[in-house]
């Protein structure tokens, strides 16, 4: 990698809340997937500077495409369902940009739990293979609890176990009145002028949009993923005024133009702002959106807006996946998922139709190039790593 990488990765962040950045920096210094994880724009950057693939069908994509970025939440129906679930770098795109983030991503994290080389070309084949047959049968497949096999069930049966109330009992002092938001390192304290206008803005757009009756009762500065961190980002405590045993909490994010968009040459529909982005292209993509997904306008800003869902309604790799078939049936799940939203979304806003995307996976030719070159990259994000650990523990990235 160029000798400028942690020049280019705090000039990106340069723009964000420079109160938090530090924690992202922390995070994206452990390992190689969590420096990853905190480098998409990095990825892009590195992929369109001499594109290695031949011409793949457009496709939305939800542009951050990795093993972590799948997770249960509840739908609009208040169902329980296990799909993608990060769609900030959102973006019509070659299918080719999605598929080879994910095998990266794949590929350095076997790597990280000392996977054999012949362990990873096993799932990644699996991974490849159930891609390419979902996207040829053009049936779009939905994990649900019904549906749900092996680890991915597991996950979705410990969620529907829950308490409803299981979240509100851990994020706030579970006081009927005067309940407040529980602060810590995850959650910090906001301005008591900026939390008033939060409160005065959120109450009635929430009740025009979604329910009528709530009330913001309390607000926090969310600190949240490992990309992410720095975006504006709040959490409110919604309760209802004529029964306050009944209260929400919801998810306020920034939306940010996707990152993917600055080294890409493909030209996008007219989004009336960033944040009908995202929300459109997840509801293109998923089965069934979050509850309250949709798009807030405050302080000249545009947010996205949901119910806000446990960090720990994920798979934890390490700590889930003991054997390495477990790790390939769930990694063959995840590429039946990404096949599925591709499908689901399939000739809107013109990317391609499903027939487009069934005639591209039957041939194969594209296959070996691929896997080549998220092999031959997974290589350069550890030397990159390395480079941004050195920099990182000189405190290059301190304020």
């Amino acid at each position: 990698m160029n000798n400028d990488l942690p020049e280019r990765i705090k000039s990106f962040n340069a723009d964000r809340n420079q109160l938090v950045l530090p924690l992202k920096y922390k995070i994206m210094a452990q390992d190689p997937f969590s420096f990853l994880r905190g480098s998409c724009h990095l990825f892009y950057e590195d992929l369109l500077k001499k594109y290695p693939f031949k011409s793949s069908p457009l496709t939305w994509i939800c542009g951050d495409l990795h093993i972590e970025n799948f997770g249960c939440y509840k739908g609009e129906n208040r169902l329980i369902y296990f799909d993608l679930n990060d769609f900030d770098e959102s973006i019509q795109a070659p299918l080719l940009f999605e598929i080879a983030r994910l095998i990266v991503s794949v590929e350095v994290k076997c790597t990280q739990i000392n996977f054999s080389a012949k362990q990873k070309k096993i799932i990644i084949h699996q991974l490849l293979q159930k891609y390419r047959n979902e996207l040829i049968n053009s049936k779009e497949k939905v994990i649900e609890q019904e549906t749900a096999t092996g680890l991915i069930k597991n996950l979705i049966d410990k969620v529907a176990e829950r308490k409803a109330n299981s979240l509100l009992l851990t994020r706030t002092n579970n006081k009927q009145k005067k309940a407040k938001l529980l602060l810590n390192d995850k959650l910090l304290t906001i301005d008591d002028g900026f939390k008033e206008d939060l409160i005065k803005a959120f109450t009635p757009w929430f009740a025009n949009t979604h329910y009528k009756g709530f009330k913001v009762i309390d607000a926090g500065l969310r600190i949240a993923g490992t990309g992410s961190i720095g975006i504006q980002r709040y959490l409110c405590l919604l309760q209802n005024e004529s029964n306050p045993k009944q209260k929400k909490l919801i998810d306020i994010k920034q939306a940010l133009p996707s990152c993917i968009h600055k080294y890409s040459k493909i030209k996008q529909p007219v989004w009336q702002n960033e944040a009908e982005r995202v929300v459109k292209t997840q509801q293109m993509m998923q089965h069934v959106a979050p509850a309250f997904l949709s798009d807030f306008n405050f302080k000249k800003q545009w947010y996205v807006v949901k119910q806000l869902q446990p960090t720990s309604d994920k798979i934890c790799i390490e700590k889930d996946a003991k054997q390495d078939s477990q790790l390939q049936n769930y990694v063959a799940d995840l590429a039946i998922i990404t096949a599925a939203a591709q499908l689901r979304s399939s000739g809107r806003l013109k990317s391609a139709t499903a027939d487009e995307l069934k005639d591209f996976a039957k041939n194969d030719n594209w296959v070996k190039p691929l896997t080549g070159w998220c092999q031959h990259y997974a290589g350069i994000v550890q030397q990159d790593y390395k480079e941004y650990y050195k920099a990182w523990k000189a405190d290059f990235f301190k304020p």
